[in-house]
């Protein structure tokens, strides 16, 4: 987790991911931000450069980190520490947490740039993803899903991961109600183009699932 990352990728408007490979978790590891100016939120945030950082923050004038679980500090504490930057988690986290949080909210409460939270647990008990309905409606996710494979596509965490897979997979109906098109994952690239008709054919079971995964600018 101590190496930087150099560049973010926007594949959206006001909306960007960066990852990097994970030698010690043999995975890939991906965050995601979103700017509704004034403000910019962080999820699950990787180490960045400071030029990178100044990309993805542009004119906004406050920033905010949010934690999609309590699995997710990764660079954290040492962006509060150097940049100021306030770390939000969903209270079920609070137990599990390395760090102390400075907000700690529950599915309902008003966050920062207008995103909504939707407590899915399951992969584990803080599971929280977060909702904008700006871009035809944008999902950030954390471990529940993972798109990973571009030949597979979307996929539910697997289980041996999982705390409880079965709860898991009744959670993630709860983002059948929102109206969205993209979806971003803590590990994997994003999906841009019909993101909850994927979700929905991934847990009605139907092999047949279509997505189109970003091209970044």
């Amino acid at each position: 987790m101590k190496r930087f990352v150099t560049e973010v990728q926007r594949f959206a408007p006001e909306t960007f991911y960066w990852e990097q490979f994970s030698d010690e978790l043999k995975t890939t590891l991906s965050s995601a931000a979103f700017r509704a100016d004034p403000e910019v939120v962080l999820f699950d945030p990787l180490p960045l450069t400071m030029a990178a950082m100044n990309r993805l923050v542009g004119h906004a004038s406050r920033a905010f980190i949010l934690l999609t679980n309590a699995n997710h500090e990764r660079a954290s504490l040492s962006l509060r520490e150097n940049m100021r930057i306030p770390v939000w988690a969903h209270e079920t986290a609070k137990p599990d947490l390395e760090m102390d949080v400075n907000e700690c909210f529950k599915e309902g409460d008003k966050l920062p740039a207008g995103l909504k939270a939707i407590h899915i647990p399951g992969s584990s008990p803080s599971e929280t993803a977060y909702f904008t309905p700006k871009n035809g409606g944008i999902v950030f996710i954390g471990d529940a899903l993972v798109n990973l494979d571009p030949e597979k596509g979307m996929e539910f965490l697997p289980d041996k991961y999982s705390k409880d897979p079965k709860q898991s997979r009744e959670s993630l109906r709860k983002l059948l109600k929102l109206d969205f098109e993209m979806m971003t994952f803590a590990h994997g690239q994003p999906i841009v183009r019909d993101a909850k008709k994927c979700l929905a054919a991934l847990l009605e079971g139907d092999g047949s699932r279509k997505f189109k995964s970003a091209e970044a600018e």
